[in-house]
C-alpha cells in the first residue's frame, strides 16, 4: 500500500471541503492517505503544526499536490518534499501551476473538472501506485 501526503491550502473554503473528499475515496481504494488537515493538530503551536507537518512528509512514501489555490506553505511543503526526493504528483485542473512545482513534479495529472473525482480516480491512483 502506497502511503501519501496531500498537500492544498486551507486558506480556500473550496480546498477545505474538498481534501477530504478526495483523501477519503482515495482510503476506500486502499491508499493510506496522511491529510494535514485532519492528522495534524491545528490548533497547535505553529511550530507544533509544522514539525507534524514535517514528519507527516517524511512517514510517506509520496505526495500528492491539490494544485488548485496554491499557497505560500503549500509551495514550502512541495519544495521540502522534493528536497528529500519524495515523488511528488500534481493533481490540477485546467490552469498553469506554478513553475517550480512544473519541474519538481514527476507526474502532472490534469483533468478539467477536479471536482468530479470518480470520473477521474482510477487514472490518478494508476499514477499513485506507479
Amino acid at each position: 500500500m502506497k502511503s501519501l501526503f496531500i498537500t492544498s491550502t486551507l486558506h480556500s473554503d473550496w480546498n477545505v471541503i474538498f481534501n477530504p473528499k478526495l483523501c477519503t475515496i482515495l482510503e476506500s481504494k486502499g491508499i493510506q492517505c496522511h491529510l494535514p488537515q485532519r492528522d495534524t493538530e491545528q490548533n497547535g503551536s505553529r511550530k507544533e503544526v509544522f514539525q507534524q507537518n514535517i514528519n507527516g512528509i517524511k512517514n510517506s512514501e509520496q505526495i500528492l499536490c491539490v494544485a488548485s489555490n496554491e499557497s505560500v506553505n503549500w509551495g514550502g511543503e512541495v519544495g521540502f518534499a522534493f528536497g528529500i526526493k519524495k515523488r511528488i504528483i500534481a493533481l490540477k485542473k485546467n490552469h498553469e501551476i506554478p513553475l517550480m512545482l512544473k519541474y519538481m513534479a514527476d507526474e502532472i495529472f490534469e483533468t478539467d473538472d477536479i471536482n468530479n473525482i470518480n470520473e477521474y480516480i482510477d487514472e490518478l491512483i494508476k499514477k499513485i501506485k506507479k
